[in-house]
């Protein structure tokens, strides 16, 4: 990580990249001469398993507040620091002027992110086994009647499965929104009880070693109309475009314009109003960001979704994969059918 400046990393996925610790309460520190890893009694064991090329150091109190002891206690000279400013509160910015006098906080944020965005074989080979857990639970799923359920239901089906599977915890809070509901992007799981005759979308993701994937499916409780049908195919053709033309090089709103127009020529371009997709890894949002006004280039190794939708207001369709950007093209890595399906 290039940084003329100490830098200080708080965010959680950042330091478990950096270190591969798994806890929630630990901090870097980086400089030219020096790495430390911090933490606080109850993850001193923990730390001394997992925390590879750091110094570990054990503080008292808060983790910040025992980062800034320790730094008075060795007369530590940080002139300058960066911090992770995106990742942080306000509150503890302030505790940082207050206790570090003499040292000028700078703004890193983003440093360890950019680094985040190729992931390693390891990484890639994580995601995989972790896009294999979320089909394997998609295709349970479809054997299990939906008619009559609550979405709250179809959500539990769902993460048992994974968890059965050996998933660790769930990326996201999980989508299960049909009927009207469909139409809401992120409509969370709910008590509405799904009917015949209806879309139901549902997006979610399973885990391995912190890393996740992502994954969304429009599934129908009986017959959909011609207007529906027309639409979910349009999604689908827009999404299937879209992985065509991924590859290194492109530009991610390049990416996002091409699925963008498909679907605006259908006449639905009002109704898809979010980016094509994201990066995905150590969390379920991360970058590059594929949308209109992105400025990222797709790389060989990145890890992405694309995930074009159309909400009409009275229902909607998402179709969502997780893909590996490689020399050849994108892979995906979430395989369960796109084809209509009837459950």
């Amino acid at each position: 990580m290039q940084s003329a400046a100490d830098t200080l990393v708080t965010h959680p996925p950042n330091v478990r990249y950096l270190t591969g610790f798994s806890g929630s309460s630990g901090c870097v520190l980086l400089g030219r001469r020096r790495r430390l890893f911090f933490t606080d009694f109850r993850y001193r064991r923990q730390a001394e398993r997992q925390v590879k090329g750091y110094d570990v150091r054990i503080v008292e109190g808060a983790l910040l507040s025992g980062f800034c002891a320790y730094v008075r206690s060795r007369r530590l000279k940080l002139e300058t620091l960066g911090v992770e400013s995106n990742h942080m509160s306000h509150a503890d910015y302030l505790l940082l002027r207050r206790r570090l006098k003499g040292t000028r906080l700078i703004d890193n944020s983003g440093l360890v992110e950019k680094q985040r965005r190729v992931k390693s074989r390891r990484e890639v080979g994580r995601i995989r086994r972790a896009s294999a857990i979320a089909d394997e639970a998609l295709s349970r799923l479809r054997r299990h009647r939906l008619t009559g359920r609550s979405e709250r239901q179809v959500a539990w089906l769902l993460e048992s499965f994974m968890r059965e599977a050996g998933s660790g915890p769930m990326p996201f809070e999980i989508i299960v929104a049909s009927g009207h509901r469909s139409a809401m992007p992120h409509g969370v799981a709910g008590e509405r009880i799904i009917r015949k005759h209806e879309p139901v979308v549902i997006d979610f993701g399973a885990s391995v070693d912190g890393y996740c994937c992502d994954i969304t499916r429009t599934l129908a409780t009986g017959r959909l109309s011609k207007r529906q049908l027309f639409i979910y195919e349009t999604v689908r053709q827009a999404q299937q475009l879209a992985i065509e033309a991924a590859r290194p090089g492109m530009a991610c709103a390049a990416l996002d314009k091409i699925a963008r127009d498909h679907i605006g020529a259908a006449g639905f371009g009002d109704a898809f109003g979010h980016s094509l997709g994201h990066g995905v890894g150590l969390e379920a949002h991360e970058q590059p960001l594929l949308a209109q006004k992105s400025w990222d280039i797709l790389e060989a190794g990145m890890v992405v979704t694309i995930e074009p939708g159309i909400y009409t207001g009275r229902s909607g369709v998402r179709i969502e994969d997780t893909l590996l950007i490689t020399a050849e093209g994108a892979k995906p890595l979430t395989s369960f059918t796109r084809s209509p399906l009837i459950v």
